[in-house]
């Protein structure tokens, strides 16, 4: 015997155990119907459905179907003690209960379909490209706009002047040379720090200068590295495109 619409699987007998409960409705059926009894007859065809549905939950074998066809058990048990045996009402919820608990243990048995995956979690979207530089714009703007009453406010002035030409010629890019944008996010948080010392009244040393003025120098060589990085760049395209033009010409 096979479920139907598959074939055998390791513990589906157990789906036979919910029509062999049904045995004694087999006999309290017909005989509720010749005494007339109407809540025996409800309760004998209410039992029969869910013991069926049941069954049919055990033999499908999908996830879930185990606690969904031991809580038709349960209710089946129920009904038929409260309306087939006149069984008190709350002594039969308690028969349905302990029958739903002895049918969760039985069909532990039974394997199931693996369960649904849940939904993907959406990642967490990754930070642009340029949000570094877009926020390095305004960190630059402060230094600048509280330098003019600090010592040596035209060096940090010039060095910050540095860092935001560098910082635009590296924005438009989509994949910038990290080691200029390594240079640029250093420097500028040194150039915070030294600003931050500076306003807490700290005497500027005699190597600050010179410093602020190699940061300054620095900023520029990475200008003019990316120029020529750009202008190799362009002349590949140039070449490769004049090479495919050679190629087609009649």
């Amino acid at each position: 015997m096979t479920p139907p619409g598959g074939t055998w699987r390791p513990g589906a007998w157990c789906g036979l155990l919910p029509l062999a409960m049904a045995w004694p409705l087999a006999f309290e059926l017909p005989l509720s119907i010749l005494l007339g009894s109407s809540r025996g007859l409800l309760g004998a065809l209410a039992g029969l459905v869910l013991l069926a549905l049941a069954a049919q939950r055990i033999w499908r074998g999908r996830y879930g179907d185990r606690h969904r066809a031991a809580v038709l058990v349960g209710v089946a048990a129920g009904l038929i003690g409260a309306l087939c045996a006149g069984i008190f009402a709350p002594i039969a919820a308690v028969f349905g209960l302990g029958a739903y608990a002895g049918a969760r243990l039985l069909f532990d048995d039974v394997p199931e379909a693996v369960p649904p995956p849940g939904p993907a979690r959406a990642d967490a979207p990754s930070p642009p490209p340029s949000a570094p530089f877009e926020e390095a714009a305004a960190r630059l703007l402060r230094i600048r706009t509280q330098a003019p009453s600090l010592p040596l406010a035209g060096a940090l002035i010039s060095a910050a002047d540095a860092l935001e030409a560098l910082r635009l010629d590296l924005l438009p890019r989509q994949d910038p040379p990290p080691e200029a944008r390594r240079f640029l996010l250093t420097s500028l948080e040194g150039l915070e720090r030294i600003q931050a010392r500076l306003a807490a009244g700290a005497e500027p040393p005699a190597s600050l200068p010179p410093l602020l003025a190699e940061m300054a120098a620095t900023a520029h060589a990475w200008r003019e590295r990316l120029r020529r990085l750009e202008t190799e760049a362009l002349d590949i395209h140039i070449k490769v495109l004049s090479d495919r033009l050679r190629e087609r010409r009649p």
